[in-house]
């Protein structure tokens, strides 16, 4: 029996590329990283508390508060002294020299934030007494969103493709994509040899609302084509089964059909969505995947959306006839908040919502 694997190709890469961050971050972060994966936060989350780390470790050299030369060098010391204007510093600088948005600094607080939670409540030094107690990071307030669920919900029904609009996307890449491309003979080429599964790829989407890491995950033996089923990764390694919608299937066959003859698949060659690289078959990246769904968006009405609009394009169309709690489980969701933004997601829906009462 096959070894049921853990981690998403993606989140093993991440994985990498915090053991090579490491070596330039001070001991303790090492410490925090053992922590966290002891209560399952994923090395993709982690790998961008890393990069927040980075940056604030850096900036606390460039403005003199850590008398060091190298982020490495920080102390605890310099940590829990750490004075409450000089961590809003932090932000401001972030906000007004960096010109981050608010969602962005938020991330980065939050970030902070879970280090030195760590380091003040779940550290024991020889004496089994945390490193330190003063948290100077418990007392800097995170901003509030000022958007409501409904303002919010309109913003995503602007920037999604909304109920045929989404077969019109599939066939305006099968049939009329080429001719915007009809000069340029090598993206010509590429889409020929691509077409059958850029396809499959979209219509899935459109079809099942997964992200994109779970579909960049999508092994052969995780796609039940005649069931219409998915067996995914969710974000903290959850397992999941996922069904999706009849239209997809035609594409889907096409593109397994010819996906060991055109990319030179191997037959221990497990993923199910590939590339040629240098002449053999690749696993299709995340990134990879993302531009393909731009490039095609960008053609078809001048606007480079990405997976996840496409996923909540599904999830509107879903929501209109479904539960939300029905739409958690397709999606993913541990909360109805972030599902219910899909229910009556456009002016139109609310108003038709409300007009209901009248008959």
């Amino acid at each position: 029996m096959a070894k049921r694997e853990r981690l998403t190709r993606q989140q093993r890469l991440h994985k990498e590329k915090l053991e090579l961050k490491l070596p330039s971050l001070p001991w303790y972060v090492d410490q925090y990283k053992d922590d966290m994966f002891s209560g399952n936060t994923s090395p993709s989350t982690l790998l961008g508390y890393f990069h927040d780390f980075e940056k604030f470790f850096q900036w606390l050299i460039t403005e003199g508060i850590a008398d060091v030369s190298t982020p490495k060098e920080i102390s605890l010391k310099t940590l829990e002294e750490l004075k409450l204007t000089e961590a809003n510093a932090f932000f401001t600088h972030l906000k007004y020299d960096l010109e981050l948005q608010d969602d962005s600094i938020n991330r980065k607080k939050s970030s902070l934030k879970s280090l030195f939670k760590y380091l003040t409540e779940r550290t024991e030094d020889e004496e089994g007494e945390c490193y330190f107690y003063r948290n100077v990071m418990a007392k800097v307030k995170m901003h509030k969103v000022k958007e409501d669920l409904d303002v919010r919900a309109d913003r995503i029904s602007t920037k999604i493709l909304h109920g045929e609009e989404m077969l019109d996307f599939v066939a305006f890449i099968e049939n009329d994509y080429v001719s915007s491309i009809d000069k340029q003979k090598l993206k010509k080429a590429y889409f020929k040899r691509d077409k059958e599964r850029d396809l499959a790829i979209i219509t899935l989407f459109l079809a099942s609302g997964i992200r994109v890491s779970e579909l960049a995950n999508l092994t052969l033996n995780a796609v039940n084509l005649k069931k219409r089923k998915l067996n995914v990764l969710r974000k903290g390694s959850k397992e999941s089964t996922v069904f999706f919608r009849e239209f997809a299937v035609p594409y889907l066959e096409k593109y397994r059909d010819l996906r060991e003859t055109r990319y030179k698949a191997l037959q221990d060659e497990k993923y199910y969505f590939l590339t040629k690289y240098r002449g053999s078959a690749q696993p299709l990246s995340v990134r990879s995947i993302q531009e393909l769904i731009a490039k095609y968006t960008e053609a078809y009405r001048d606007e480079r959306l990405y997976p996840h609009k496409m996923r909540h394009s599904f999830a509107t169309e879903y929501a209109k006839h479904n539960t939300v709690y029905d739409l958690m489980r397709q999606l993913g969701h541990s909360s109805t908040d972030t599902s219910s933004l899909y229910v009556n997601s456009s002016e139109d829906e609310a108003r038709n919502a409300i007009d209901k009462l009248e008959k």
